[in-house]
């Protein structure tokens, strides 16, 4: 009820997504194609890439042999070594961000990106063929860290949850990039043009990054240049040098109020052991863990092996198709998360792979070919509404300015551990259990649905991690 003659105003307008802005998050989401691409490249091309184990031809060093001779457990070792490479960089990464800058440290990234990709390009042994593929990893784990802390950095609060999903978007299409070239190049000739394709998304992404200008936020909070992050921030929206002094104001002093820490003597040790940051690491452990622990790596890395128990024909048609739908439902998530909230489609999402877990088991154990493909793809699209978009763009919602870099260290450590443990675990576990491994995935998720409800704060709308967490009980 209102007096007469009260105006009711509007609900304030979103800011225009601008070129400039698109461009500037589309340059970092590069990084993350780039992971998704060497996560999938070796899975096709495995069969042509690994010469039989021939005692005559295992000590090759040709600078480009037609084959490598591997066993099935050096296979393995270059496959899982990408985690390893992952986890040094996301370990170190945050750090060497918030000292040198988000852009500085995106450009030797993508340098160090181009390295590997050519090492394993021109690999003649097994030897080389590891450095390579480890090289890449530690490149991809840094640029997992600095993709969604520079794109939560630089969006406008309004557009935080769509531009923040693209990273996961971005991840996917890499894999969609893998298995669409595999068609073509998973061959006896042409293997090895599937991983030059990581020379020149490295090359692309070094450009980019090369136009485009330093956050905002960083050069306040460790530079204290405003000017620059004033003219960076008006080329980002498009708008006049008071208008984005007055935003950077906004934000500055209400980071101000809530932060009692030096942005620049905060350590990644110093963040798993500091209790004042014990709330939101409780969360990004929740969400990063259960994020792998959902079993969705079994698809990503295994999908080719799962499908074929029971429909060995149409295995890698499945798998693309697995991938189209999860570039498509993660872009339409992108549109309604900022509508619907985080915690609602984390909710949702959890169910709903839960269940999907629960049919794709028994679809195995009872050979059930048509009910396995309904549930693989059930359980991608509830994957890419929530768990899969949501963890790596909440984690700067969730955590104060002084620490964001860190806490993206942090959480992206926290899964590089938990997809190596899935990864690793996954065929042991599926040759001892075979179908009934997907009861144990669905079981986790519904321990993580429990956690969300419980640990995860609303952040949709909110203007920091201060108000999320004081309006959360």
């Amino acid at each position: 009820m209102s007096d007469y003659g009260t105006r009711v105003e509007a609900p304030p307008k979103r800011p225009n997504l601008t070129r400039n802005l698109l461009l500037a998050t589309a340059v970092a989401c590069l990084g993350s194609i780039q992971y998704g691409y060497h996560i999938a490249e070796l899975n096709a091309p495995e069969q042509f890439l690994v010469c039989p184990n021939d005692p005559q031809t295992n000590g090759i060093t040709s600078a480009a042999p037609q084959c490598i001779s591997m066993t099935e457990q050096q296979f393995g070792a270059v496959t899982s070594i990408f985690s390893l490479g992952g986890l040094v960089g996301s370990f170190f990464i945050g750090s060497y961000a918030s000292k040198y800058g988000r852009r500085s440290t995106s450009l030797y990234i993508s340098v160090l990106s181009f390295i590997g990709s050519l090492v394993m390009f021109i690999a003649g042994s097994f030897n080389s063929l590891l450095v390579g593929r480890f090289i890449v990893g530690v490149s991809c784990g840094s640029a997992i860290v600095i993709t969604p802390l520079f794109i939560n950095e630089i969006a406008p609060p309004q557009w935080k949850g769509a531009l923040g999903s693209m990273n996961q978007l971005s991840i996917n299409l890499g894999i969609l990039l893998t298995q669409s070239l595999a068609l073509p190049l998973a061959n006896l000739e042409d293997w090895r043009y599937l991983l030059a394709v990581g020379c020149i998304l490295a090359l692309l992404n070094a450009l980019g990054w090369w136009w485009i200008g330093e956050s905002p936020q960083w050069l306040v909070l460790h530079k204290h240049d405003t000017l620059q992050a004033s003219m960076n921030l008006a080329r980002l929206r498009n708008s006049s040098l008071q208008v984005a002094k007055q935003e950077i104001e906004q934000w500055s002093e209400s980071n101000n109020n809530n932060s009692d820490s030096d942005t620049q003597e905060l350590t990644f040790l110093g963040y798993i052991t500091n209790s004042l940051y014990t709330r939101p690491r409780l969360a990004i452990t929740l969400l990063l863990v259960g994020q792998q622990f959902s079993g969705i790596n079994s698809i990503i890395f295994y999908g080719v092996k799962v499908v074929s128990q029971v429909v060995p024909q149409y295995a890698i048609l499945v798998n693309l198709a697995v991938s189209i739908i999860n570039v498509i439902v993660t872009f339409i998530a992108s549109l309604v998360i900022d509508r619907s909230g985080r915690k609602p489609l984390l909710i949702v999402s959890a169910l709903a792979m839960s269940l999907m877990s629960l049919l794709i088991s028994i679809s195995i154990t009872s050979n059930y070919s048509v009910l396995l493909v309904l549930s693989l793809f059930g359980y991608i699209i509830a994957f890419a509404l929530g768990i899969g978009p949501i963890p790596f763009l909440i984690i700067g919602e969730l955590s104060s300015p002084e620490s964001t870099a860190q806490a993206q260290s942090y959480g992206t450590v926290c899964n590089w551990l938990a997809t190596f443990v899935v990864g690793y675990t996954f065929p042991i576990l599926n040759q001892l259990m075979g179908g009934y491994v997907y009861l144990t995935f669905s079981v986790m998720t519904v321990l993580l649905l429990i956690g969300i409800r419980r640990y995860i704060p609303e952040t949709k709308g909110t203007l920091n991690a201060s108000e999320a967490w004081q309006n959360f009980h």
